[in-house]
């Protein structure tokens, strides 16, 4: 039974991405829209994969994934609006593949996955119309 925890202040789209994420066979969800929440819950059900969004309210969800990645060795995905920006902020913390629309949420989770071992891998999704089907 796989766990994910979700690092986002927009809840639509951490609804989207818990909803992709469990035709994948996640069963269990965090979901934070601050920094010290994201630690706590990486803390009291440690996931195996972290998926992380543009803004939180408090913090940063980058620092808490990397934070929470180097400690458990788990893949991070970032889901964003701004694939560039995200490109350009992650240019050297991390390895990125993408970007994916959400609705190929499947191969950026098995790519994030294969990243692990690495210092943080950070495929970005990068989110279209609400709506879109996958």
């Amino acid at each position: 039974m796989s766990h994910a925890l979700i690092i986002d202040d927009n809840m639509v789209i951490s609804n989207a991405v818990q909803k992709r994420l469990e035709s994948l066979g996640f069963a269990s969800f965090d979901k934070a829209w601050t920094e010290a929440q994201a630690m706590a819950f990486a803390e009291r059900h440690p996931p195996d994969l972290i998926v992380i969004g543009d803004e939180i309210e408090g913090g940063d969800a980058l620092r808490a994934a990397q934070r929470i990645a180097e400690r458990l060795d788990v893949p991070v995905l970032m889901v964003t609006g701004d694939a560039y920006r995200a490109r350009k902020r992650l240019a050297h913390n991390c390895s990125l593949e993408g970007p994916f629309l959400l609705d190929q949420i499947e191969e950026a989770v098995k790519l994030a996955q294969g990243g692990v071992g690495a210092k943080v891998s950070l495929p970005v999704a990068q989110h279209g119309p609400i709506g879109a089907s996958g």
